[in-house]
C-alpha cells in the first residue's frame, strides 16, 4: 500500500523536483492517514509522517532519511526504528 507512490514522491524530493506546498496537497488528497496508521506498518507510517513533517516546513529532512526510506522499500536494507534515529539525531554539517 502506497509505496510505489512513496517511492515516486521521495525520488522528485531528492531531485529537488517537488514543491513542499504541492507535497501537502497530495498528502492530504491522495493518502489516506488513517489507513495507513491502522496498517501497523512501521515504515509506511513513518514515511507518512516525514512527508508531512517536510512539507509543512517543520522539519529538515537530511538526503540520508530519504535515501534509507528507498533502501528499505526496495528491499536492500531492513526497517529499523534505531538505525534510522542514528541518521535522524546526527547534527547538521
Amino acid at each position: 500500500m502506497y509505496y510505489i507512490e512513496f517511492e515516486t514522491i521521495i525520488k522528485k524530493i531528492l531531485d529537488e523536483d517537488f514543491e513542499k506546498n504541492l507535497l501537502m496537497e497530495n498528502l492530504l488528497d491522495v493518502f489516506d492517514c488513517e489507513k495507513i496508521y491502522d496498517s501497523d506498518d512501521e515504515l509506511l507510517t513513518d514515511i507518512y509522517f516525514t512527508l508531512k513533517h517536510y512539507a509543512s516546513g517543520e522539519e529538515d529532512i537530511r538526503k540520508e532519511e530519504w535515501q534509507y526510506f528507498l533502501d528499505c522499500m526496495s528491499g536492500k536494507r531492513e526497517y529499523n526504528t534505531e538505525e534510522k534515529m542514528c541518521i535522524t539525531t546526527k547534527p547538521f554539517a
